[in-house]
């Protein structure tokens, strides 16, 4: 099924919205983490992991217990939810949403680099000491590193290594944009 394009404006646009909370009141704050959570709970799987005062069947936010200290779990929150939609931004798919059309004339060049001489072991550093991660999560993510790492060891072709990471890339585009960026290296490391 194609996204509309008209939903990919959306999150940008509430992304750009997050990105503007220093100068709202509580009220505006609470509302805005309100609008922003119906909007996105039924369409982001696991959205209230890692949020403040999710339920412990982690479908939802128990607004009761958010109200008890707005300041502390709402912001907090707010920060979680913008890495959360910047993930799902970048994990839309491209070819769904209209391409601008290039003339044969006109020549495009990219460059992407991204560092892939970073080791594991400084990948799990990074990993233990992000604050955002319970120490629950931590331990989920330091254990997909280390079924990265058996992968990349193997002698098995290019082929057969993406195959068997394709779960962890489905696990990882639920995660935050921390992880995201911490794992991306080591996934890389499939291709040299």
């Amino acid at each position: 099924m194609d996204m509309p394009k008209e939903f990919y404006d959306m999150v940008c646009a509430d992304i750009k919205r997050l990105d503007n909370v220093r100068n709202l009141s509580a009220e505006e704050l609470f509302e805005l983490h309100r609008q922003i959570d119906a909007r996105y709970q039924a369409c982001i799987n696991k959205w209230c992991d890692g949020l403040w005062c999710s339920t412990s069947d982690g479908t939802h936010i128990a607004y009761g217990h958010l109200a008890q200290n707005p300041q502390k779990y709402v912001l907090s929150n707010l920060k979680m939810m913008k890495a959360k939609l910047e993930t799902y931004k970048y994990q839309m798919n491209a070819v769904q949403l209209p391409k601008p059309e290039v003339s044969n004339s006109q020549v495009v060049n990219v460059t992407n680099s991204v560092n892939v001489n970073i080791t594991f072991e400084q990948v799990r550093k990074e990993v233990e000491e992000m604050t955002s991660l319970t120490n629950e999560q931590t331990q989920e993510v330091l254990d997909k590193i280390f079924e990265i790492e058996e992968v990349v060891k193997s002698k098995d072709s290019k082929k057969s290594k993406w195959e068997k990471v394709k779960p962890v890339l489905t696990w990882l585009a639920d995660k935050s944009c921390d992880v995201g960026i911490a794992l991306l290296p080591l996934l890389l490391k499939i291709g040299q």
